[in-house]
């Protein structure tokens, strides 16, 4: 009896180890710039088993050597692993060519390609000495009542400085926020989230990240979406696909 139980406990424990062995360990990030990806789907090709990375971007799946194993992610090209062996691995994947084509804020300037701003007059058109007028009409419709001698415009300086630097300001946050509508569209996200119609709105209309947001230094693109795409997922399906989601979720207008 005493024998049996021992050949049964080092058939559990050899089942364990080589149970242990056969899984492929590691971690996914982002290409050069070393950004841990989580929501990364792992796929093994022989047994179509998947995991997905954590949020530290690491992954554990159920392989031999001799597997192909798949990265794959929306944002990112897929890769594909062959294994040679079961030693902890590091993935990094390639973000895809659009969603490079970000504009980049610094704090001097936007860089916008050819985009510049329009020169401004000054607050007085450009004219320094005009005719002292009593601002009526005159007798003929054409014109108001000159009062004679002249009117001296002081040219403040400082605030013509401010108005253009607000006017530039302003031209640059729409030039970005016609960006982030670029971005955050069914066309812009058709290769990044598996949605369509009703779902791609409520996702659009949830997500959309404000202009603070987005020009904040610690934003990343790519880990925004992939955050939240994770988020939304979290919703029932039947919920997701609904036209009343961002009115209950307080974030539809």
């Amino acid at each position: 009896m005493m024998r049996a139980f021992f050949f049964f406990l080092f058939f559990c424990l050899l089942a364990g180890l080589v149970s242990a062995q056969d899984n492929l360990t590691g971690r996914v990030y982002e290409y050069k710039t070393k950004n841990i990806l989580p929501g990364v789907t792992i796929r093994n090709l022989r047994t179509n088993g998947a995991v997905v990375s954590d949020r530290t971007g690491a992954f554990s799946i159920v392989a031999k050597v001799g597997d192909l194993v798949v990265f794959n992610s929306f944002a990112y090209h897929p890769d594909t692993l062959y294994v040679k062996d079961l030693k902890y691995t590091e993935i990094q994947l390639i973000l895809k060519s659009n969603m490079l084509n970000e504009v980049k804020v610094t704090g001097q300037e936007t860089k916008l390609g050819n985009l510049k701003p329009k020169p401004l007059l000054s607050p007085f058109g450009g004219q320094t000495l005009v005719y002292a007028t009593d601002d009526k009409g005159t007798a003929d419709g054409k014109g108001t009542n000159y009062t004679g001698g002249v009117r001296l415009n002081v040219f403040d300086s400082n605030a013509a400085a401010k108005k253009r630097e607000h006017a530039a300001q302003t031209e640059k946050d729409e030039a970005i926020k016609a960006r982030i509508a670029e971005i955050f569209s069914p066309e812009g996200l058709k290769n990044y989230v598996p949605f369509k119609g009703q779902e791609m709105q409520n996702f659009i209309t949830m997500y959309t990240p404000a202009l603070e947001i987005y020009t904040a230094p610690d934003f990343n693109l790519t880990v925004y979406i992939n955050e939240s795409y994770r988020e939304f997922m979290k919703i029932p399906a039947e919920e997701r696909q609904s036209a009343g989601l961002t009115s209950l979720t307080g974030k539809g207008n």
